[in-house]
């Protein structure tokens, strides 16, 4: 529910394209997810997720997948570089994807 409303907040607040949009929901989705993965007391995980889940998806090319998320070699592209990308301070990825 707090997801929710975060993001009826942001959108009331900022005028964004539908494009600004869908690029929000899924950062947020992911980040929320991530950050229940990381556990209530790993600190360091939520951070990384917090400040690096933006470029990730960028270098991980997430539009792609959006675009073809019916297509599991894309799913699991996406997936395999996006968790890689989600490191700590040492340069390990937090995250492994399943499959």
């Amino acid at each position: 529910m707090k997801f929710i409303i975060i993001i009826c907040m942001t959108l009331l607040m900022t005028a964004c394209s539908e494009a600004d949009f869908e690029e929000l929901v899924f950062r947020e989705t992911l980040k929320y997810n991530l950050s229940d993965t990381c556990g209530k007391e790993d600190a360091a995980c939520k951070t990384a997720v917090d400040t690096q889940t933006k470029d990730c998806m960028v270098k991980s090319n997430w539009r792609q997948f959006l675009n073809n998320k019916d297509d599991e070699s894309e799913s699991t592209r996406f997936k395999r570089e996006f968790y890689a990308c989600l490191v700590d301070a040492e340069g390990k990825p937090y995250f492994v994807p399943k499959g």
